[in-house]
């Protein structure tokens, strides 16, 4: 009798910590580079004077800022946390152009990632991994904000 009540209470267990699944979220933001070149984004941390700086190719998006925060609320607000001016460089139609965000501020580009209105996309990737007991699931929450050729002004 003890041992079926062993073995039922050890079945029991495995049944119910094979079912068990731990989750985790990390949220991402990234720029899209639409245009026909590679652009390099520089982000400028506040009370800083060197840039964090990534190359994204086209067609692609580049994360500049990753975070497993639970007090993520927008990506506009957590732009303004983490940084408080990006710089964007590149060519479109052969020209050189430099895009400029802060919080307040926009040079040659018709929109900012700052502001309360901008679109950001969101894509978000779940990846499964297998545990002994159970499984962990990982939601990578990645926020998009589009760098499109027909918004950015090139000055000569």
């Amino acid at each position: 009798m003890n041992r079926k009540i062993i073995f039922f209470t050890a079945l029991l267990s495995l049944v119910f910590f094979t079912f068990c699944t731990d989750q985790y979220e990390n949220h991402s933001l990234a720029f899209r580079n639409n245009t026909n070149d590679s652009i390099k984004v520089d982000r400028y941390y506040n009370s800083s004077t060197r840039a964090r700086s990534v190359t994204i190719a086209p067609a692609e998006y580049g994360k500049f800022y990753d975070t497993s925060s639970d007090l993520w609320i927008t990506p506009q607000v957590e732009m303004q946390k983490i940084c408080d001016s990006v710089i964007i460089t590149g060519k479109v139609n052969d020209k050189d152009f430099r895009i400029r965000f802060k919080n307040n501020d926009i040079q040659n580009y018709c929109n900012s990632p700052f502001s309360e209105s901008a679109d950001w996309e969101l894509e978000t990737v779940v990846e499964e991994t297998p545990r002994l007991f159970g499984k962990t699931l990982e939601y990578f929450y990645i926020h998009i904000y589009n760098i499109n050729p027909a918004c950015i002004t090139v000055t000569d």
